[in-house]
């Protein structure tokens, strides 16, 4: 199993540079994608249901119908929340028979929910804003305990979560194939064969 891992490990450099250039290819895609699921669940929370978020040039800005239209529009780069895509695809690219069809499966459902990852991370850069950023607007509409949630969340989904989300869900979906690899489901198996040998033995 030590083979499989300095395999999995020589891959991985090779694996990061086709990841990038995928990631680059359908970032339209997914900023679209991330940011309209984004939208729908701030809006399915909002009444009125007045936010709107529009994808340009990799970024996303943050439109209200309810404030002035010479308002300043706050933006995020959608390059921060979704970057992340690139260690998902580089880590499943990395594994034995990445193309089968039981593994594109699972990169397809893996991805389904990073992205969903994604758009909580964006949600909660919106409704911080709006907590927070907005001067006498925010202090009125949102209390104290609201903007510490929606801070809280933003700094999670931003810090720890963004490069933890992509190995906790790759791991996830590959369990087994990441302890066989390591050699780690085999350990066990060795290690049950004498306790099993010792009852017979009774």
């Amino acid at each position: 199993m030590k083979d499989a891992t300095q395999v999995f490990l020589r891959r991985l450099p090779l694996t990061l540079i086709a990841a990038v250039a995928i990631w680059l290819a359908l970032r339209p895609a997914i900023d679209t994608v991330v940011a309209g699921f984004a939208q729908t669940l701030i809006r399915s929370f909002e009444y009125p249901r007045v936010t709107r978020l529009v994808v340009e040039d990799h970024r996303v800005q943050m439109r209200r119908t309810d404030l002035r239209t010479d308002s300043k529009v706050p933006s995020v780069s959608m390059n921060e929340i979704n970057f992340n895509t690139i260690v998902l695809l580089a880590l499943y690219l990395a594994l034995p028979n990445p193309f089968s069809k039981r593994q594109l499966e699972r990169l397809f459902m893996g991805w389904c929910v990073l992205c969903l990852t994604q758009s909580i991370n964006l949600l909660f850069h919106v409704k911080a804003l709006y907590a927070m950023g907005l001067g006498e607007w925010s202090q009125h509409n949102y209390s104290d305990l609201a903007r510490n949630v929606f801070g809280f969340g933003r700094y999670f989904t931003d810090l720890p979560g963004r490069f933890s989300f992509p190995f906790l869900i790759w791991m996830g979906f590959n369990w087994e194939v990441v302890m066989k690899m390591l050699g780690i489901q085999q350990e066990e198996k060795l290690k049950r064969k004498p306790a099993s040998k010792q009852k017979k033995m009774k």
